[in-house]
């Protein structure tokens, strides 16, 4: 018996439409590009300094050709359980299991951390106008955050994406307004960001390490194959498209905070807020209300686009019998896959009601998540990078010495990455998420070895295509 059949063309969508620029919109929202300048970068330019630029450019570059490789998959494999039927049917129907589940608890880490970053960021807006503080309020704020996701993600994707389409150019274009009032404070020429006779490759390396995961979330506009009439097209060059022109704004941002940072006496690698420091060197305050702006819609965009992503898995592993069968359901009125969003979003406000009762600190329940969430990552981009090759190569494709190539450059850099990632193992709620993450593959790939010993009509099931079109 061959685990492997033929390729079928996707079932014809009977319900709505979605443009290409929903489908980036959706990419890009699970991107949250948002959060590079507002908050991540400060860990990056801890090692890379002056030539954090070339980190985020060195590491786009690497990035896109992942992107690639996930986009040969998107286009042979049309579904909207993403990189959960890709694996199935190019790799083993094992690898399927374990991407699937990797996927569903990756991106749930992001979707328990959209809310609270919300709510965090959002409180820090309220103190220019109206001065509130404590947990308690960032719990109600995230949880009012939840309900209108769960609310536009239920009445159809065409709705949602069209809604997280216009709030991440939003969020971006504050982003933008604050980096051209330093530009045109500072001006734009740094000589310094140019001396390459000062770039040491030991903490450039480590740079590059920390830069990967700024990029995750591209391969989630598969999960709408669904919802466009040109799945095998549009949302392949959507995939790559969002990472290079992300890149391009993650290298402009860091330029211009480091050049801002020149002028700062505390490094930039010490902030944990680099654009309201930068608001305050300049002389405006109040531009850091931008920046958390920035970032509450940001979070709430990529909610939208999490439960959106993690809902259409769900369905799809329902419906390939992987999970109970309970979940390959859409809602009668407007055919999204209202179970899997209901219980997606119960399952956020429970944490967000333990969040606010043992009063946790919010950033340590959001690092815990953003580990959760990386990890998956790494794990489907090193699988992806394995099987396109492999899957070239056995159609004889005129792309496989390409995708041999591609995974010849980025496997070694991801693994080393995971292999970080794991050991030595981290502290506190980051340890923890590490070790669930560690036991959940385990225990799947087990899983999957069980089926193919006693029950391999199971695992034929995963590469057989089912009616998923919603």
């Amino acid at each position: 018996m061959t685990l492997r059949s033929s390729i079928p063309d996707i079932p014809k969508d009977p319900g709505p439409q979605i443009s290409s620029s929903e489908i980036w919109g959706h990419a890009v929202a699970n991107i949250t590009p948002t959060a590079m300048p507002a908050v991540t970068i400060s860990l990056v330019a801890i090692h890379s300094g002056n030539f954090t630029w070339l980190a985020y450019a060195m590491i786009g570059v690497l990035m896109a050709l992942v992107a690639v490789q996930v986009s040969m998959l998107a286009r042979h494999f049309p579904s909207p359980g993403s990189l959960f039927f890709y694996l199935g049917k190019s790799l083993h129907p094992i690898a399927g299991m374990v991407a699937g589940f990797a996927m569903i608890a990756g991106y749930f880490g992001a979707l328990a951390a959209a809310p609270l970053l919300g709510g965090l960021f959002i409180e820090q807006a309220m103190q220019f106008f109206w001065p509130v503080q404590g947990i308690g309020w960032i719990a109600l704020i995230g949880a009012l955050y939840l309900g209108a996701a769960w609310r536009l993600a239920r009445r159809g994707i065409e709705l949602s994406a069209r809604w997280g389409l216009w709030i991440e150019v939003f969020s971006i274009v504050c982003i933008v307004f604050i980096a051209v009032m330093t530009v045109g404070h500072y001006g734009w020429r740094d000589t310094a960001q140019w001396q390459f006779a000062r770039l040491h490759e030991g903490p450039l390396s480590q740079a590059l390490i920390l830069s990967v995961l700024a990029y995750g979330g591209f391969e989630t506009a598969g999960n709408l194959a669904g919802e466009t009439g040109a799945a095998r097209t549009s949302i392949p060059r959507v995939m790559i498209l969002s990472v290079l022109m992300v890149g391009g704004f993650f290298v402009a941002m860091a330029y211009i905070e480091v050049l801002a940072f020149a002028h700062i006496a505390s490094p930039i690698g010490s902030s944990a807020a680099p654009l309201n420091a930068i608001a305050r060197a300049i002389g405006d305050p109040w531009l850091g209300i931008f920046s958390d702006l920035a970032m509450a819609t940001a979070a709430f965009s990529a909610a939208i686009a999490t439960l959106n992503s993690i809902s259409r898995i769900i369905y799809s592993m329902a419906g390939h019998q992987v999970i109970t069968a309970y979940f390959h359901h859409r809602d009668p009125v407007y055919g999204t896959p209202v179970r899997a969003l209901s219980m997606l979003a119960a399952l956020v406000l429970l944490s967000l009601l333990i969040v606010a009762a043992e009063n946790i600190p919010i950033l340590s329940m959001v690092s815990a998540f953003g580990t959760l969430t990386g990890l998956a990552f790494l794990l489907i981009y090193i699988l992806a990078s394995i099987a396109t090759p492999l899957y070239l190569f056995r159609q004889n494709h005129v792309w496989r010495w390409f995708s041999l190539l591609v995974a010849l450059i980025s496997l070694p850099l991801l693994l080393e990455v995971m292999e970080v990632s794991l050991w030595p193992l981290p502290g506190g709620g980051e340890g923890a998420a590490t070790l669930f993450f560690v036991v959940l593959v385990l225990i799947v790939a087990g899983w999957g070895l069980i089926w193919a010993r006693f029950k391999p009509q199971r695992l034929e099931k995963i590469v057989q295509l089912v009616d998923e079109c919603i």
